[in-house]
Formats: structure tokens, C-alpha cells, sequence
């Protein structure tokens, strides 16, 4: 009887001693998980507050790097008026001081040719050689006055000005240049125009220095809002890169980015893209406002 009763107290004190390992067990797992999840929290608030700070920076590097494009392209449109009133100025001056000053050679010559009858006859040759150099200089003087600003960009517009520059680019370089451009093409605003102009102006350039082609091809078309240009050869190509620079590129794309900015000025947006195919000889570019 007494045997019975040692051995229930025996197993009811080892089963409250086993309780009570439990309990503590239970109790030191619940205060390391109540730990791990204090450090989880302060783990995810320091992350999220790193985040937002991530966010908040890049934010503000993005916000920058807009500016420092909007200003870019302002500084480009601002170069291009700059360079485009600098050209119309020197072209003025030639047109104005320069050819009145040959107007006043010329006629001098020409008194001096009325009394040749008077002169030796190789001082006669002097006087005609001289005339025929004078015409030459006042047609070359008045073919760059245009060049640097063509009077029909102004007068007529984009389309009259591009096939008067292709006239003379053809009869200068012997390259024979297709235009097409829709008869209806109408006006763009000063600054597109100038823009455009100067692109295929360049782009015609490298064909006459690199390409060896003897033919090329402009095409020009609107489609809604979108101007695409491209100006195409036949000759070598370019498989090495070297005609169409990385300069060049840049110099098309901020001309081309002056005229989306000037756009800007009047239309919600506008914009530009530029490729260059170096292996077929091609330069395409487009151009869109809205």
C-alpha cells in the first residue's frame, strides 16, 4: 500500500517536473519569438526607411537629370537661333557691303573695258580676265551668302529651299539628287524648318566626302503629326563608321532637339529621332509635335 503510494507521488512529482520544463520551454520559445519579431519589425522599418530614402534619392537624380536635359535642350535650341542669326548676318553682309562693293569693281572694269582701244593688247587681256574673275568671285560670294542662309528658307519654305540647295549641290558635286516631298507639304514653324534644312544639308555633305556615290535620294513626308526625312546613296557604305561620326550624330540630334524644343514653345510636345544605317549609306531622322 505504502509501495502504491511512493510510486504515484514519484510519477505526479516527475510529471510537474516535466510541466514546468514544458512551461519554461514554452515560455523561453515564446520570448525568443517575441524577440525575432521585435528585430524583424525594426529590420522591415529600417528597410522601408532605407527604401524611401533610395526612392526619395533617385527621385531626386531623376528630377535632376530631366533638368539637366531640359536645359540641354534649351541651350541647343538657344545655339541653334544663335548660330542661325549669326549665318543670316555674315550672309547679309556678303549680299549687302561685299556685292556692292564688286557692283563698284565691276563697273569700274567695265569703263576701263569701254576704252580698251586705248590699251595694249595684253593689258586689254588683263582688263578682260579680270572681269571674267569678277563674275566668278561675285557668283561664288553670293552661292555662300545663300548657303549660310538660303533666302528661300524664309520667302518660300522648307520644300522651295532644299530643291534650290539640291540645284546647286548637284551641279557642284556631279551627284544627281532625287527629292521627294508632297507638293502640298506646306510650312513648318522657322525653327523646324532651319533644323531640317541643316540635317540634309550635312547628310548630302558626307555623301559628296565619303559615300562615292554619284546618285542620292532625299524623301520627305508628313503623316499626321510626324515629319520622317531620310537621305539615302548608293555608294560604298560606311562598314567601319567612319563617315557618320558619333560627332555628326550628335550634331544631327541637337539640331534636330533645338526644333523639338523650339516646339515646345507653342505645342504640348515634341521630339526627334535619328539613325544612321552605315552599311546601305543611309541617314534617316523624324521629327513630331502634337
Amino acid at each position: 500500500m505504502h509501495r502504491d503510494e511512493d510510486e504515484d507521488k514519484l510519477l505526479r512529482s516527475v510529471a510537474l517536473q516535466n510541466a514546468r520544463a514544458v512551461l519554461r520551454a514554452r515560455e523561453a520559445s515564446e520570448r525568443a519569438l517575441i524577440s525575432s519579431n521585435e528585430a524583424l519589425e525594426r529590420k522591415t522599418a529600417e528597410l522601408a526607411e532605407a527604401r524611401d530614402e533610395l526612392e526619395k534619392r533617385v527621385k531626386e537624380r531623376t528630377q535632376e537629370l530631366e533638368d539637366a536635359n531640359e536645359n540641354l535642350g534649351k541651350l541647343s535650341a538657344s545655339l541653334l537661333r544663335a548660330q542661325d542669326d549669326e549665318q543670316r548676318r555674315i550672309a547679309r553682309e556678303l549680299h549687302d557691303s561685299v556685292g556692292q562693293l564688286l557692283v563698284g569693281i565691276s563697273m569700274n572694269i567695265s569703263f576701263v573695258q569701254s576704252e580698251a582701244h586705248k590699251l595694249s593688247p595684253s593689258v586689254a587681256k588683263c582688263v578682260s580676265d579680270n572681269a571674267q574673275l569678277l563674275e566668278q568671285v561675285t557668283r561664288e560670294i553670293r552661292t555662300l551668302s545663300h548657303l549660310l542662309h538660303p533666302p528661300l528658307l524664309d520667302e518660300a519654305g522648307l520644300a522651295s529651299a532644299i530643291r534650290w540647295y539640291i540645284e546647286g549641290f548637284a551641279d557642284r558635286s556631279k551627284i544627281d539628287v532625287k527629292l521627294d516631298i508632297p507638293s502640298d507639304f506646306g510650312r513648318l514653324p522657322n525653327d523646324a524648318e532651319i533644323a531640317i534644312f541643316r540635317v540634309i544639308q550635312e547628310c548630302l555633305t558626307n555623301i559628296h566626302r565619303h559615300s562615292d556615290s554619284r546618285t542620292a535620294t532625299i524623301l520627305i513626308k508628313r503623316d499626321g503629326e510626324y515629319l520622317t526625312a531620310e537621305v539615302s546613296d548608293t555608294g560604298q557604305g560606311d562598314p567601319y563608321g567612319k563617315a557618320a561620326s558619333a560627332d555628326d550624330l550628335r550634331t544631327y540630334r541637337s539640331w534636330t532637339r533645338g526644333y523639338a524644343r523650339a516646339g515646345q514653345t507653342t505645342r504640348r510636345h515634341a521630339g526627334y529621332s535619328i539613325q544612321r544605317n552605315r552599311h546601305v549609306g543611309e541617314n534617316s531622322f523624324q521629327c513630331w509635335h502634337a
